[in-house]
């Protein structure tokens, strides 16, 4: 499914592994989102959190990835932020020490998963915005934008709308041509930000990832 995603010629770029980033640090900086959306109800406190992050980077730049440097960008982070966490909470004077149950920060957070899925969401539709400004004949991140924001709406309401809320000036015949590129483009772009962040991208496994962030719906839309 991936692979027929990515055959089109949307000018996106090609993913490469987080194993193989030239600089871990600057790589890890791509999640800050969801790294601190996770941290703050956790350690109840954004400085606190901010210092974690903070932890993590400097870590990273000193040491790269290291021999940890394997399997799921986001199990490795997991790891990172719980370990700056008890690192940053044992500096902290004990009777102002929070009190954090760390047994609750799984791999498999119900939370981290949101979190995680909600940060790869808003870097794919930041990407979709830049190539939209790129060639804005080619409309796709505003029709997209609308389509999902309205999903009820016809082609002729859509354009009502993008046409009175942004200076792009589209047609319904124009939105009947760009809304299946538009979610194609989406879902390649969502699959190549998945596939950076496993340390093999084969089809199974970004399926597999695919899956457990609920993101499947993503692409049976792009198919249809």
């Amino acid at each position: 499914m991936t692979s027929s995603i990515q055959s089109s010629s949307t000018g996106i770029r090609t993913s490469h592994p987080w194993t193989a980033a030239d600089s871990a640090a600057g790589f890890v900086l791509r999640y800050l989102i969801p790294m601190r959306e996770q941290l703050i109800p956790w350690v109840r406190s954004q400085p606190l959190a901010d210092e974690c992050i903070r932890r993590l980077v400097a870590h990273l730049v000193a040491k790269g990835f290291g021999d940890q440097g394997k399997g799921r960008i986001r199990d490795f982070l997991m790891r990172g932020i719980r370990s700056a966490a008890k690192s940053a909470i044992a500096d902290i004077p004990e009777a102002k020490r929070p009190k954090i149950d760390f047994s609750t920060w799984a791999l498999d957070s119900p939370s981290w998963i949101d979190n995680w899925r909600h940060g790869l969401l808003t870097r794919s539709w930041r990407c979709l915005e830049r190539l939209e400004h790129k060639d804005l004949t080619r409309p796709l991140y505003a029709i997209l934008r609308m389509a999902t924001e309205y999903p009820n709406d016809d082609a002729a309401m859509l354009a009502v709308r993008i046409n009175t809320q942004s200076d792009i000036n589209v047609d319904k015949d124009k939105i009947r041509e760009l809304l299946g590129p538009a979610r194609t483009a989406f879902a390649e772009i969502l699959s190549l930000e998945i596939e950076e962040t496993l340390e093999q991208a084969d089809p199974a496994s970004v399926m597999q990832e695919i899956e457990t962030l609920g993101l499947t719906s993503m692409f049976l839309t792009a198919k249809a």
